[in-house]
């Protein structure tokens, strides 16, 4: 059994106290902490769910959703189980809030080289929460740097700062679900720590590309004012960080309303008062586009996962619109 990261012993009360995550559970002999598969064995934090995944596929690299690295290619992704989050709109409940039956067991060595045989640039850890699984995300992202595969890490940024700062140096790219401005909703209705996520953005610029999504959900992350603070705060790091403000639909516990295209509408154009790039996402229609935001040309076209990079300029792994010349933070390789 591999060796975890991030937990002591609480001797006052003969449990182990986990620091991987703002919630600090403190974890009795034989039970599991919040996120369900790191659990107290014989005083030392065990991890019997290390390199079990629950799903592997290829995807599109906007569905992640990335626009603005590698545009158009592909990205070999792993999937795991559990979360330290409770989300009760969880699109991958069955994974992130149960632990399926079958479940197949790697080490990163094979993960990665199942991705070099796919053909991909890239290797994603997503679906459920990856951050859970610290030293296997860890131990595969440097095989895939070996492998010369670039990472791509999509999480709730739940994570305290120290391991953080060690996943994301290996990461070439990070999605951070940015859930509500509310921080009483983040805690009491979603189970995470809005600080938390806040300052793992913060650290994330620094280390590599990022970008961020907000799901809209009815009285949890659609009002105006909440979506101008998450644009805000984006800005105050970069202007460029592109934030995707993508359409809810009724899953798990939930069953409010889809969101309508007209919120979105209305959402994406008071956040690119702050925002260079606002895209929406999981409707069809406009607004996926990728745009000059100095001369209004249109750079990347997006019809579902259909990609047309059609007025971008190429050198070297980054982009520049075609008609201005204006540098683009856009990695193409």
């Amino acid at each position: 059994m591999p060796t975890a990261a991030y937990w002591r012993v609480d001797s006052a009360n003969g449990t182990i106290r986990c620091e991987l995550c703002p919630h600090g559970c403190h974890i009795a002999e034989g039970r599991f902490g919040l996120c369900k598969v790191r659990c107290n064995k014989g005083g030392s934090m065990a991890l019997p769910f290390f390199g079990l995944v629950s799903s592997v596929a290829v995807d599109p690299i906007e569905k992640k959703p990335l626009y603005h690295f590698l545009p158009g290619s592909r990205v070999f992704s792993a999937g795991f189980v559990g979360c330290n989050m409770r989300c009760p709109f969880c699109q991958n409940w069955q994974i992130s809030q149960e632990i399926p039956a079958a479940l197949d067991r790697h080490d990163a060595e094979t993960l990665v080289a199942a991705a070099l045989q796919s053909g991909t640039p890239s290797i994603a850890f997503t679906y459920s929460e990856p951050t859970v699984h610290f030293e296997f995300v860890m131990a595969a992202m440097a095989a895939a740097k070996t492998a010369g595969l670039k990472n791509v890490l999509v999480t709730n940024g739940c994570i305290e700062s120290g391991p953080a700062r060690e996943l994301l140096g290996l990461t070439d790219a990070v999605n951070v679900d940015l859930k509500t401005w509310s921080s009483e909703a983040y805690e009491k209705t979603l189970g995470g720590r809005k600080d938390t996520v806040l300052e793992f953005i913060r650290i994330a610029f620094s280390l590599c590309h990022i970008e961020a999504t907000t799901l809209i959900i009815p009285g949890i992350s659609d009002s105006m004012e909440g979506i101008t603070s998450i644009s805000g705060f984006l800005a105050g790091i970069s202007r460029d960080i592109p934030l995707h403000l993508s359409a809810y639909h009724p899953a798990w516990k939930h069953v409010a309303p889809p969101t309508s295209l007209g919120l979105l509408d209305e959402l994406a154009r008071a956040a690119r008062k702050n925002l260079r790039f606002v895209y929406i996402g999981n409707v069809q229609g406009e607004g996926s586009d990728t745009v000059c935001p100095n001369c209004g040309s249109t750079l990347i076209t997006r019809r579902s996962y259909r990609i047309h990079i059609m007025g971008m300029a190429i050198s070297g792994s980054s982009g520049s619109c075609g008609t201005c010349g204006s540098a683009l933070p856009i990695i193409v390789a």
